[in-house]
């Protein structure tokens, strides 16, 4: 019964967390939409959904793993790392590429993104190294194999028509970036939720000595999270490459932290225990449209980062008030 009844309050708080920050979402459109007209424009709306499609893809496995009580920092060299393969393996070989086809370099570079993932696996569970540090050390890693791909720059010449490909095609009204988002959402909602691993993923952040002697595979189910994050890592670099037309070895930049944010902003626990995707989708739509909100108001880049850091840190601080309160 005790069980039960701890799993009823974290969900009931969880509820409350991501009710509040839809709600602080909402009243972010409703001002925004105010100051700045053009914000309701389709076309923009458009575009703020498929740049945060990305960040919500990449931050799913984030999500899980910090439920568990890890961090995975390593995502936004990865992403540079992914793309810059990618559109090197695509590139024909009489300028300076591999010269595969289209399905033999999107394997290639998930793959990868999957081996640093194991790696990140390898350090935290086998060899006991804070998550923290050992995906910092993977990040600089994949940062700097993708500045040797792209020799500091970029992969573009020679490209061809179809490396565009997930950025120029649409269904219906989406892009294919907006249609894998919804997909893989949708897939770790039901993980989280209806699953016994999800659900593992809870009691490892909770207590993991606990969970460790009631004979849950805490080992097993880290490594899974990290290699998989690996893997959607590397699949956001893809589509940032398809829509850049080019692999561009900075990109990917920043993109931990909005990870880490979004997940934060979104209910997850930086202890562990407790969390949500659903959430985490809330939270990158927060980041995305206040971003977004800031570019239409011509508020010069430096200032941006100051706005979001203030407003983030007052929707975290108002997010825990009302949950007490509640």
């Amino acid at each position: 019964m005790k069980r039960v009844g701890n799993v009823t309050a974290r969900l009931s708080k969880q509820s409350i967390l991501t009710l509040f920050m839809l709600g602080v979402l909402i009243i972010l459109l409703v001002v925004i939409s105010l100051v700045t007209p053009t914000f309701l424009d389709g076309s923009n709306l458009r575009n703020v959904v498929t740049q945060q499609s990305i960040l919500i893809i990449v931050a799913a496995t984030v999500t899980l793993l910090m439920i568990t009580g890890n961090f995975d920092l390593s995502v936004g060299g990865v992403i540079g790392m992914a793309g810059v393969l990618f559109a090197l393996l695509n590139q024909p070989s009489v300028q300076g590429g591999a010269g595969l086809s289209m399905p033999v370099a999107l394997i290639l570079a998930l793959i990868s993104g999957a081996i640093m993932g194991a790696i990140n696996a390898f350090l935290v569970v086998k060899l006991g190294i804070a998550s923290v540090i050992a995906t910092i050390g993977t990040m600089s890693i994949a940062r700097g194999i993708a500045y040797i791909g792209a020799n500091g720059s970029m992969v573009e010449v020679g490209l061809p028509l179809e490396f565009r490909v997930f950025s120029t095609t649409y269904v219906g009204p989406f892009s294919l970036p907006v249609i894998f988002m919804i997909v893989i959402v949708l897939i770790f909602i039901f993980i989280q939720q209806k699953t016994t691993f999800g659900q593992r993923t809870y009691y490892i952040g909770a207590n993991r000595a606990t969970a460790e002697l009631s004979g849950i595979k805490v080992g097993r189910i880290t490594s899974v999270l990290y290699i998989v994050s690996g893997l959607l890592a590397a699949f956001g670099g893809i589509l940032l490459a398809s829509k850049l037309g080019a692999g561009d070895s900075k990109v990917g930049t920043g993109y931990e932290f909005d990870a880490v944010v979004a997940t934060v902003l979104g209910g997850t626990s930086i202890s562990g225990g407790e969390g949500s995707i659903i959430g985490m989708v809330v939270g990158a739509f927060i980041i995305g449209v206040l971003s977004n909100a800031l570019n239409l108001l011509g508020i010069a880049p430096d200032w941006q980062a100051i706005a979001k850091g203030i407003v983030i840190v007052l929707a975290v601080l108002v997010q825990r008030l009302a949950v007490k309160r509640a």
